[in-house]
């Protein structure tokens, strides 16, 4: 379903007069209960009824405040204060500080690109989708030992440099070959497979944000561009070049198969 901007409804009224205006209109701010129900779903990491309630909202229509007399200026302060409230939930729902400061960051600075009401509403409900997405894979992460908890921690941290199984076992107290199997025992995948999974997630970001493929490679230390370019088509059938030129959701299971 794609969202309507006509749903969205201004609350009338500026100032002192804000109240007044709005009471005797009849048109007022969506309850604060409505948005909380919608937070709720992202710091829980359930995708089905965060869709529901997006549904809902779209077809029923809400009221926002008004921050702005420009229409463009309104919508990208409307999107950032959503994106700001949903990157909080987000960290309640367990995703790791970084990881949501920085996706935080990221959306605020597409949204500042964009050009029109409608590309910032589809684009919020596209990125809370993902937001809650990458929640529910905390949730997953909980249930890990605490080894290959540390190991994915530790990964994050490390992301832009060269990471090795056995510098991942050290930082571990464990063995590599140990280390190995308990992590694909709980994850499904290669400790080595999950470290490129992540780097090629960064590389979407990052030629997001408009960085060359020789730069990206750079960046996350892959050993050349043309391994990099490599490991990215085969994970998401296009190169990083075509990626950039058109950057659009990519799934994520395709890259930690």
């Amino acid at each position: 379903m794609k969202p309507d901007l006509n749903r969205i409804q201004i609350a009338p009224g500026v100032g002192k007069r804000a109240a007044f205006e709005q009471r005797e209109s009849g048109i007022l701010h969506t309850p604060l209960q409505a948005e909380t129900a919608f937070y709720d779903c992202i710091r829980q990491g359930d995708v089905q009824r965060l869709q529901e309630k997006m549904e809902q909202y779209l077809n029923s229509g809400f009221v926002i405040g008004r921050l702005s007399n420009d229409s463009l200026r309104q919508m990208q302060y409307w999107a950032v204060s959503s994106i700001t409230l949903a990157a909080r939930a987000a960290m309640a729902g367990g995703l790791e500080q970084i990881s949501a400061y920085n996706l935080s960051d990221h959306y605020i600075q597409c949204v500042d690109n964009l050009k029109s009401g409608g590309e910032i509403l589809e684009f919020l409900t596209e990125k809370a989708v993902e937001l809650t997405l990458l929640v529910s894979q905390a949730h997953k992460r909980l249930r890990y030992s605490p080894h290959v908890r540390h190991s994915i921690d530790y990964i994050e941290r490390h992301l832009y440099e060269k990471i090795s199984v056995p510098a991942v076992a050290e930082s571990c107290s464990l063995s590599p070959d140990y280390l190995s199997a308990v992590f694909k025992k709980e994850t499904g995948q290669t400790l080595s497979r999950y470290v490129l999974s992540q780097k090629l997630r960064e590389a979407r970001r990052l030629l997001e944000n408009g960085l060359s493929s020789s730069n990206v490679a750079y960046i996350l230390s892959f050993c050349s561009e043309s391994y990099f370019i490599a490991c990215f088509k085969k994970a998401y059938g296009i190169t990083p070049r075509v990626f950039a030129a058109n950057p659009f959701p990519l799934p994520e299971e395709t890259a930690e198969n």
